[in-house]
């Protein structure tokens, strides 16, 4: 077995139990203590887990969530690197679905800047509002109860709009990303809308930053599906994408 794949193992066996011995290792891999520790020294250096005596434990995080304001300048460089690889997936005459947040944000400008002819849904009134100048977009404005820490729009008035429409693609910008988790979120007040966005679309698009992967948040959204196409960066580890694709997730990364 190559390095790559006992270290892909390794983390595969920690989504399924908290800890692990190196003895334990050393007797599931046929190899000696020097190469299982530098399994687990490689791993915890690409913080996929936390290194104890005797052994390793799992380093599946909380992600912190932060207000708007804040995230709009966090990871922004990585959220650019996403943003672009979301590109090649959209085409002109789609209609898509845009959720809200700092990431939509990054990938508003992108689409003035590709596209002639598309129609924009989003409950988001900051993308509404940069795109509602530009020739050949139709946009849809998705209103209701005004979330103003997230410059959102939620509620039943959101939903029933949304429920009456249909989209070829939606793009929705999770908190946190796990293959034993799922895709989280924190706002509550906005799950039933990325819900709906998820449930009205022909293809689902989720743009995550490489710091969001493998970690938590308070809400599961959904399950990850082998449907689902997850959008990243070039800042993913490698084992961890070479586990999402082991695992049969769609995953893009440049």
């Amino acid at each position: 077995m190559f390095a790559n794949e006992r270290r892909v193992r390794i983390v595969e066996l920690l989504e399924r139990k908290s800890s692990i011995s190196v003895s334990e290792l050393m007797k599931l891999f046929g190899v000696s203590i020097e190469t299982v520790r530098r399994d687990l020294e490689y791993l915890e250096n690409q913080q996929a887990l936390k290194r104890v005596h005797g052994g390793a434990v799992s380093n599946r995080k909380m992600k912190s969530f932060a207000n708007l304001e804040n995230r709009m300048e966090e990871n922004r460089a990585l959220k650019q690197n996403l943003a672009r690889n979301t590109i090649p997936f959209i085409s002109d005459n789609d209609t898509i679905a845009i959720d809200s947040g700092s990431t939509a944000m990054e990938l508003v400008p992108l689409l003035k800047e590709h596209f002639h002819k598309l129609t924009i849904v989003t409950n988001s009134p900051e993308v509404f509002g940069s795109l509602c100048d530009t020739d050949g977009f139709t946009l849809i404005q998705i209103g209701g109860q005004y979330l103003r820490d997230e410059k959102a729009f939620y509620g039943h008035m959101a939903l029933d709009a949304i429920d009456r429409l249909h989209f070829s693609k939606a793009f929705i910008f999770p908190s946190a990303i796990s293959l034993h988790g799922g895709i989280g979120v924190f706002v509550h007040e906005l799950f039933d809308i990325q819900r709906a966005y998820i449930r009205n679309a022909d293809e689902v698009f989720i743009l995550a930053d490489s710091t969001k992967f493998e970690t938590s948040a308070t809400i599961k959204l959904c399950d990850l599906s082998a449907s689902h196409k997850i959008i990243t960066d070039h800042e993913l580890p490698e084992d961890i994408y070479a586990r999402y694709k082991k695992n049969a997730v769609q995953i893009i990364k440049s």
